[in-house]
């Protein structure tokens, strides 16, 4: 068991998404997901000059890994697909990506444009295909919380990500268990610095 740490510098619902009672890391941070077993931990941190910077943003166990075309095709997860006629958290849906014949489709989302496919968004995402999956974690996004100076080893401030020990990762989930209750517990915190849907051009080169 390992805990992968990483800065989130657009926590806007997408990656992680952490709603319907399903945490999914199905876009970005393609090293974590090609890396990450069952039964290994994931935590995000707010990012440099921001509200929630070095703070915990959400912390989930991997249950399930699956690829991108299961990802699409299993009902379980039809409520992760982008919507644009109901409700916030449904426009930042990240089951986008499926095959269409040997094609990769992106549907119309966070990581796409608005009249058509992002190339560098799909190439980045797509080049691990796998989607991890958890029903057991924490979200906090806004309320991000900041944990004790013991800890501090786990914090991420850079690129690509960390990995820690089970030790230290037993010893945070135990913490974080014992102290907050499980599931959503905040709104993304960039969706208090916008009023409208954003979409992500792509990393910079």
């Amino acid at each position: 068991m390992y805990l992968y740490s990483y800065v989130i510098t657009r926590d806007y619902g997408f990656a992680p998404n952490p709603f319907w009672n399903i945490c999914s890391l199905a876009t970005c941070k393609p090293q974590i997901r090609e890396r990450a077993l069952i039964g290994d931990w994931i935590a995000g941190f707010g990012g440099a000059n921001t509200a929630i910077s070095h703070k915990m943003v959400f912390l989930m166990r991997v249950d399930e890994i699956c690829t991108f075309d299961a990802y699409w095709e299993d009902p379980r997860f039809f409520v992760k697909r982008p919507r644009f006629d109901g409700n916030y958290q449904q426009c930042y849906g990240d089951n986008i990506y499926h095959h269409i014949g040997n094609e990769w489709m992106q549907e119309n989302s966070h990581h796409s444009y608005v009249d058509g496919i992002n190339q560098n968004n799909l190439l980045h995402d797509t080049r691990i295909d796998r989607v991890l999956l958890s029903f057991y974690y924490w979200y906090f996004g806004e309320n991000a919380i900041e944990l004790p100076e013991k800890f501090s080893e786990a914090i991420a401030a850079g690129r690509p990500y960390k990995k820690l020990s089970d030790n230290i990762c037993a010893n945070i989930v135990n913490w974080v268990g014992y102290h907050y209750e499980m599931g959503q517990q905040g709104l993304p915190y960039k969706w208090n610095k916008s009023g409208q849907f954003v979409r992500f051009e792509g990393e910079r080169k």
